[in-house]
């Protein structure tokens, strides 16, 4: 379980937050909320140790019961499999007994290390880290390959698999689907869903956390507040408040301001002298209610393009493919397609599958090696990938990078259209070096937009992007009026935005006669049918094992229903009575309420408020008990 109590966390002399009382239960699914340097990531710290508390107090399990993803890998000499086997803390204590009963020619030892090895089951972990490792897009020949043979992006899924391998009892995922494809965000939700620990996560997926999330933490004006439900809940409970707390201060400003007048006027005469004073006294009492600061909800556009002509880009029988030592390996062959203005196009398929190699010929940064690809007159690509990034110059500002673009334009000009991509002031002067991951990608689309490209290709362009960031780009691609062709992991995104689909598969390319639910669907039958085939051929003691496995789960979920049934029938009154709590609050809250002649009504208010703060109390009392009665049945 993970309980903070009234705490506090700083960040040199900025506190992030004070006061903060939540609870984890175990097998909650909580996202992790919040503007960028809100404290989302100083929480992992604190609860893996690195970052003490101002005050307060964080209860966490042990060390080396909580999972999380390394930041920094390094490139090592073992096999991938061994990096992701090294996550299951037992099983490398039961390898190393094993090891220095080997070296000690301990024969008592030996076998004690033997039975620790098959009480874990040996056998099943393994499969069981190459099960992972598949769910996460590596193929079975990737196992014995050594980490430092794998790009970046492939070590952090290498790290992800690792920790989750890992037994634990709290798990702390930072922008998981980062580096990963639609696929592998497909079973890694699934997988989510599966597992009994409680796992907080941070992620700017909003559709990974509507499927994920069972609770929302919100990190914001200086604390963080619960919200049951997934990310979709949270923003509409969220709203709601914001606009109950603008009405409050509406009201609040009516009350203080016809008080004030009343002070003004009439302080300063005798016979008004005690009735002000009283005004003035009453107007201290009132709460000052901040008003709903107005989001001023960033936005920005894809220019209107130069041309749009109606036929932009076409193949007949190509064939992709990159040199190799042997001669070239083919990538897709037999590519027919035709892109119009105003398709809007989705492209899915399996990591590896040739995606990125597709739209890279489309944007003329790879040569076919047969067939045709033919370009319409008036084509203009604008093209995205995280390549991009890397490309910018990091001594240059972003002012200086449009500069190179347009020589001819005026300075103001430039700077007024890089601030609606939030380059600003001393922004847009700043070196681009220093900059996140997030701002680079915004320097690279306001790049691409200068140039009113007629065709986008866009190839993930939602990684490091918050969510803000990535509702502003939803709506501008969904106003473009050129053609779009996109791949992207962020379902939210390809929803919104396109409106038909291409599948790459086995190195050919076909329309997907489906929405992105049924290419889930697909995607997880297929899994499922690969896993229980590797299975069977494992033979009948496999299948023997798998049996009485599903006998001990069947065991095990039959002690715990009755106490779960009882704990879902308490969470039911929880929920009921916090209800009640904030629609008590939101009463009292408004200084109109006081006013309104009726003084039984509040003392009645303040009553029932007590009273069911003290249910609260006992009901939650009563879920704690319960939920540590079913985690002990293991």
């Amino acid at each position: 379980m993970l309980r903070l109590t009234d705490l506090a966390l700083a960040r040199g002399a900025r506190v992030l937050y004070r006061n903060v009382s939540l609870i984890a239960p175990p097998g909650e699914r909580i996202g992790l909320v919040g503007a960028n340097g809100s404290g989302k990531s100083s929480l992992f710290a604190a609860i893996l140790r690195e970052l003490a508390p101002e005050a307060g107090s964080l209860e966490a399990p042990k060390p080396e019961r909580i999972a999380h993803v390394a930041q920094d890998i390094e490139a090592a000499d073992e096999s991938a499999l061994d990096y992701v086997l090294a996550g299951h803390a037992p099983l490398m204590a039961a390898r190393a007994e094993l090891q220095t009963a080997l070296a000690g020619h301990d024969d008592l030892a030996l076998a004690h290390a033997h039975a620790a090895l098959a009480e874990l089951n040996e056998g099943a972990i393994v499969a069981q880290a190459k099960a992972v490792m598949h769910g996460l897009g590596f193929a079975e020949r990737d196992a014995p390959r050594r980490v430092s043979e794998f790009s970046g992006g492939w070590r952090n899924r290498l790290a992800l698999a690792r920790a989750l391998l890992r037994p634990a009892d709290l798990l702390l995922l930072d922008e998981p689907t980062n580096h990963l494809d639609l696929d592998s965000v497909i079973w890694l939700e699934a997988w989510l869903r599966r597992q009994d620990a409680t796992v907080l996560l941070i992620s700017h997926d909003r559709e990974f956390l509507d499927r994920c999330a069972t609770a929302i933490w919100h990190v914001a004006d200086g604390t963080i507040r619960r919200y049951a439900g997934n990310y979709s809940a949270f923003e509409s409970a969220w709203i709601e408040q914001q606009r109950q707390q603008d009405a409050a201060a509406k009201a609040y400003e009516r009350t203080a301001a016809h008080l004030q007048r009343f002070v003004d006027r009439f302080r300063a005469k005798a016979t008004k002298a005690r009735q002000a004073q009283s005004r003035i006294k009453m107007l201290e009492r009132l709460q000052a209610v901040e008003p709903m600061r107005a989001r001023r909800e960033w936005r920005f556009e894809f220019l209107e393009p130069r041309k749009l002509p109606e036929r932009l880009i076409d193949a007949e029988d190509l064939r992709l493919a990159y040199p190799t030592a042997d001669g070239e390996r083919t990538i897709l062959d037999g590519v027919k397609f035709l892109v119009r203005s105003g398709d809007r196009i989705g492209i899915l398929g399996v990591n590896g599958a040739g995606k990125s190699t597709l739209v890279k010929a489309i944007a003329g940064e790879l040569d076919p090696a047969a067939g045709e690809l033919r370009r319409g007159a008036g084509l203009a690509i604008g093209y995205f990938a995280q390549h991009q990034l890397d490309q910018l110059r990091p001594d240059e500002s972003s002012l200086q990078h449009l500069r190179r673009l347009a020589p001819d334009a005026r300075e103001q000009e430039l700077r007024d259209f890089l601030g609606t991509y939030r380059f600003s002031g001393e922004m847009a002067t700043n070196p681009v070096g220093p900059m996140s991951g997030g701002e680079k990608a915004r320097c690279a689309l306001a790049l691409l937009a200068w140039r009113r490209p007629n065709l986008l290709v866009l190839d993930e362009p939602t990684n490091h992007l918050d969510m803000e960031t990535r509702e502003a780009l939803t709506v501008a691609l969904s106003s473009f009026e050129g053609a779009l062709l996109l791949v992207s992991h962020d379902r939210h995104l390809l929803r919104a935005t396109v409106d038909q689909l291409w599948l790459v598969h086995d190195g050919r390319l076909a329309s997907f006669d489906g929405d992105l639910d049924d290419y889930a669907a697909l995607v997880l039958a297929s899994r499922r049918e690969r896993a229980e085939c590797a299975a069977d051929d494992q033979g009948p003691n496999r299948r023997e094992v798998r049996k009485q496995e599903a006998q001990e789960r069947q065991r095990l979920a039959a002690a715990r229903k009755p106490l779960q049934t009882r704990l879902a029938k308490l969470e039911g009154e929880i929920a009921r009575i916090s209800d009640a709590l904030r629609e008590l609050d939101a009463r009292l809250a408004d200084p109109d309420f006081y006013h309104s002649g009726q003084p039984d009504e509040v003392a009645a208010t303040l009553k029932q408020r007590g009273e069911l703060a003290q249910q609260l109390e006992s009901l939650e009392s009563r879920w704690l008990e319960l939920t540590e009665q079913i985690e002990s049945i293991a």
